[in-house]
């Protein structure tokens, strides 16, 4: 029987709108529930950092969260939902503390500065915490493990998070935030500037470059899962299914930077249709 706090879990991912979702639906109950909890702790952080407040709130919220990931691993009982369904995965999958702290640090790092035109260091670093960790805590619930297991989430995680950066480039603008790497607007002779930076002449070709990277990790990861356990596998195939398309909308073409590209409802069921019948 489902308990409460399991369904208030999966009501923050619902509200998401996630594409995810589906992916985590199709995964056994232990499983769904582990992947429920770990997205619903992305999306609370996630939501501290973008949320209205001042950085001060902001960051005593986010170092209040690794004070309760603390508390989980030191067997502290806590009433929150999401804190209970966390000890539940942690214990059933042994997911490491690290991983959570990094997501934490990785919204830290967007609340103590608007992060605009990052170093390559820096960019990489904020992938990976944002990205890549919870790729990690993934593939732990999926039953992968050692350095090939590793590769795949690592590529995956990057592949998602530079389609996102595409994706998202007009709402980070409005938010004074800009992820595109300053070495790319180099190679492109784009001044560092938020100013008019949507309008700018070869700012679509940035855009390009930086989906070209993804696309190199999407075929990564392709090649990688042809030596992993295929059931093992099943809902970050579909995740991946989810985001080659909103890079496939976007790739190779004239993107409308104004509006932001998601996948309707035929997209979704066709995916889903063809990634069962395949």
């Amino acid at each position: 029987m489902t308990s409460v706090d399991q369904l208030n879990v999966e009501n923050i991912v619902k509200k998401s709108g996630s594409s995810f979702y589906w992916g985590m639906k199709l995964l056994p109950e232990i499983k769904k529930r582990a992947m429920f909890s770990v997205y619903a702790f992305c999306r609370v952080v996630d939501d501290i950092a973008d949320n209205s407040g001042t950085i001060k709130s902001k960051k005593t919220k986010l170092n209040d969260w690794k004070k309760k990931i603390d508390s989980i691993y030191n067997n502290n009982n806590k009433n929150e939902s999401i804190l209970k369904e966390l000890k539940t995965s942690i214990e059933t999958f042994n997911l490491e503390k690290r991983d959570f702290i990094s997501i934490i640090d990785g919204m830290l790092m967007d609340v103590k500065k608007k992060i605009q035109f990052p170093s390559k260091t820096e960019f990489e670093l904020y992938c990976e915490r944002v990205a890549v960790a919870v790729g990690y805590l993934s593939i732990k619930i999926f039953g992968l493990s050692g350095y090939e297991g590793k590769k795949y989430a690592y590529s995956l995680g990057m592949a998602f998070q530079l389609t996102n950066i595409v994706r998202d480039f007009r709402e980070d603008l409005d938010m004074e935030r800009c992820y595109i790497p300053r070495s790319k607007l180099k190679k492109y002779g784009i001044k560092g500037s938020l100013s008019n930076l949507d309008k700018t002449n070869k700012i679509q070709e940035v855009l390009q470059d930086i989906l070209k990277d993804a696309d190199k990790l999407f075929k990564k990861a392709d090649k990688i899962s042809k030596n992993l356990d295929k059931k093992k596998i099943i809902a970050s195939e579909l995740m991946k299914q989810f985001y080659k398309k909103i890079h496939k909308k976007m790739f190779n073409k004239n993107i409308d930077i104004e509006k932001k590209v998601r996948l309707n409802f035929f997209d979704k069921t066709f995916i889903l249709i063809n990634f069962i019948f395949r």
